[in-house]
């Protein structure tokens, strides 16, 4: 299957990169926080073949170039940068899916450009301000303000330790032990990840966490007109399955997916029940349907 790495810039010059692959309607996933698009391989996987998946990294995350301008490094920013890899990529109008925190930007690019979206997936994702739910409403909060008061240069030194190699096995048995990485998902599939971190460019990453916690779409989800799926998993840590619910309860269009004994890590541990709630999500709203694309723009 033919994938192709391209870039565009952002509005304050930082480079973007974007995978570009397969035929058909258009889907573009959108990434968790302090995440690549790693975690999507399964579905991009099982997507390709029938859809052209679009993936892209935010700036300082994986291959995308680090924020130039941290006052734009925002949900709405991020929203922006969605904007133009759509642009880069010739696609008009597109079904957008988000994953964690990145449901708040496809839900975001509902207010700035409502009529390029086709229809919305949220995936074990809040509306907003994710810390008020992290792991417990008393605990969220608190660890908001450690994150907040501690200097973004003490969890960057936090973050490259956690990824060395000697690190690895603890920390990802620790994230089983505690709920945060699903029973079934092995260092194999994690390994990515955890080293990622030791690359991220901090003052993007902190800064952007910052502003996840500032940002809510809540006003917006009772305009939202266009097909929506909703996926929650019932051991989410993160993002709690009720907090999903609450999302697909503002929106008329939504359906829900509940996934009892999903963690946040459910595009691995539970990817045979999201593969085929989005597949048959896209085919019965979107197969019949053409999308327009329009003249690409940046550089391959």
């Amino acid at each position: 299957m033919n994938c192709r790495k391209r870039w565009t810039l952002s509005g304050d010059g930082a480079s973007l990169a974007f995978w570009d692959e397969g035929q058909g309607p258009p889907v573009v996933l959108t990434n968790g926080y302090a995440n690549t698009t790693l975690y999507w391989n399964p579905l991009r996987k099982r997507l390709r073949q029938n859809y052209r998946v679009i993936r892209w990294d935010y700036r300082g995350h994986g291959s995308s170039g680090p924020a130039r301008d941290l006052e734009t490094m925002t949900i709405e920013g991020c929203v922006d940068d969605l904007r133009r890899v759509m642009d880069a990529a010739g696609i008009e109008r597109a079904v957008l899916a988000g994953f964690s925190l990145g449901s708040q930007v496809v839900l975001e690019a509902w207010r700035h450009f409502p009529q390029r979206i086709e229809a919305l997936i949220t995936v074990l994702g809040p509306c907003e301000r994710p810390f008020d739910t992290l792991i417990h409403p008393a605990i969220g909060p608190r660890l908001f303000e450690l994150y907040r008061r501690l200097p973004a240069q003490m969890w960057g030194r936090g973050l490259k330790v956690g990824a060395l190699g000697s690190w690895l096995d603890p920390v990802h048995r620790i994230g089983k032990l505690m709920g945060f990485v699903g029973q079934t998902v092995s260092m194999e599939e994690m390994e990515p990840f955890y080293t990622h971190l030791a690359t991220l460019d901090v003052p993007s990453w902190y800064v952007l966490g910052l502003a996840a916690q500032k940002h809510s779409a809540r006003d917006i989800l009772g305009q939202i007109d266009v097909p929506t799926l909703v996926i929650a998993g019932g051991r989410d840590r993160f993002s709690p399955g009720e907090v999903c619910r609450d999302v697909a309860d503002h929106i008329s269009a939504a359906e829900l997916v509940w996934l009892e004994n999903a963690t946040h890590t459910g595009l691995f541990g539970a990817r045979q029940q999201i593969g085929e709630a989005v597949e048959d999500f896209l085919q019965r709203r979107f197969d019949e349907l053409e999308f327009p694309e329009v003249e690409a723009e940046g550089a391959e």
